[in-house]
């Protein structure tokens, strides 16, 4: 049986941060429609739009955005992204609690929050390639791979559980432990790769 080579430090720290940045956006991506029927008791039209807002983010700001990235370090990418996702998840609560919270912030918080996710995954894929040698990459993909889809799978329902927990804008409150605490492993990776 042939032994399986391991991807090293830095590739396992990068692969966290990864998982632990999907995660968090699956969960509260899927909790911010719960936010604007519970908190806001807004129509199906405006969930619908709030949905589609975000997913049309994506599109128009992903090759523009990850031609810009390309030519950067990935790391301030990375960091700045989680930090930017972190801020603005945490806006939803805070604008609740100061009686603030409307529908157009939330649909800026998805359209955000989904930009600073391209920003994140386009930095991460580049700097994948720094990290792991070529006949490597396949196994350090697929491994990506996988923690996305699981957290597309699971972070929508976990969401809405923690919804019924925490209380619809108290899922959003959760991001900043995570979000703020992934700048940290994300600093200490060691192969920084000039940007192209």
């Amino acid at each position: 049986m042939a032994r399986q080579v391991t991807l090293g430090r830095d590739f396992r720290r990068l692969w966290g941060a990864y998982g632990v940045s999907a995660a968090g956006s699956a969960v509260a991506m899927g909790a911010l429609p719960l936010v604007a029927l519970l908190v806001l008791h807004s129509s199906e039209f405006q969930v619908s739009l709030l949905t589609a807002l975000s997913a049309v983010a994506s599109a128009v700001i992903a090759l523009p955005l990850g031609v810009r990235i390309e030519h950067r370090y990935k790391r301030p990418v990375m960091i700045t992204a989680d930090l930017v996702r972190c801020a603005v998840l945490v806006s939803v609560p805070v604008a609740a609690a100061c009686g603030g919270l409307t529908f157009i912030h939330l649909c800026a918080v998805g359209i955000l929050q989904t930009a600073a996710a391209v920003a994140f995954d386009a930095a991460s894929g580049a700097h994948l390639k720094a990290l792991v040698l070529p006949e490597h990459r396949l196994r350090a993909n697929s491994l990506f791979e996988t923690t996305n889809w699981i957290s597309v799978s699971a972070g929508p329902p976990v969401g809405g559980f923690l919804v019924g927990v925490l209380g619809p804008t108290g899922v959003n409150g959760l991001s900043w432990p995570h979000f703020s605490g992934l700048s940290r492993p994300q600093s200490r990776f060691y192969a920084q790769p000039a940007p192209a």
